[in-house]
């Protein structure tokens, strides 16, 4: 059996597990931690995703890509393994949908905020920070579907961390991302990189 296989199998049964924890549990911080662990324990097969698999994009510069590694017929329960460039930096967005990242290759700096403004005007918004935390080989973040959070390549290293969300980013029409020095927000339109893993 080749790695990608092997890889498939494992991916396979860990989500199977996870959709069983969402059943039984809903979506809470606590069931996300659950789910959290049961992707620590998968990346913890590093074997099954040697860096090699997933490298950046021939064109755009090396663009960073998203590699679909598994989605229900419903677009459920969507897994992705997030390559990353040195430099590269995701503004605050939220996301509509629980989402868990748990580290594989390299150092992905992940800041939080919370909302300092009402909510009252359309397009405006305020943030601050509330936390951070830099997610390498084996650790793990959890965000509620509300919670906002930014995305920053520190390191010197090409990164691959595996992202799991409750709903496929091209299905996410309406998570938004903030400008802090403006004060705004607009929607943060679907991820198009995405390519089959």
């Amino acid at each position: 059996m080749s790695v990608r296989e092997q890889r498939q199998a494992s991916v396979a049964a860990t989500i199977e597990r996870i959709r069983a924890i969402e059943t039984s549990q809903g979506v809470t911080r606590e069931s996300l931690g659950e789910i959290k662990q049961e992707l620590i324990d998968l990346a913890d097969h590093l074997e099954l995703f040697p860096i090699a698999d997933f490298p950046p994009s021939d064109a755009d510069n090396g663009r960073d890509v998203l590699y679909r590694l598994s989605e229900d017929a419903d677009h459920r329960f969507a897994l992705y393994a997030s390559t990353g460039t040195p430099g590269k930096s995701v503004p605050p967005h939220n996301h509509t949908t629980w989402a868990v990242i748990v580290g594989l290759h390299g150092d992905e700096h992940n800041v939080f905020y919370e909302r300092t403004d009402d909510g009252a005007t359309p397009g405006k918004g305020t943030l601050r920070e509330t936390g951070d935390v830099t997610l390498n080989h084996g650790d793990g973040a959890t965000l509620m579907p509300e919670d906002i959070h930014s995305i920053h390549i520190t390191g010197g290293e090409r990164t691959v961390h595996l992202h799991l969300y409750g709903l496929a980013l091209e299905q996410l029409h309406e998570r938004v991302m903030y400008d802090r020095e403006a004060g705004t927000y607009k929607v943060f339109p679907a991820t198009q990189n995405i390519q089959p893993g």
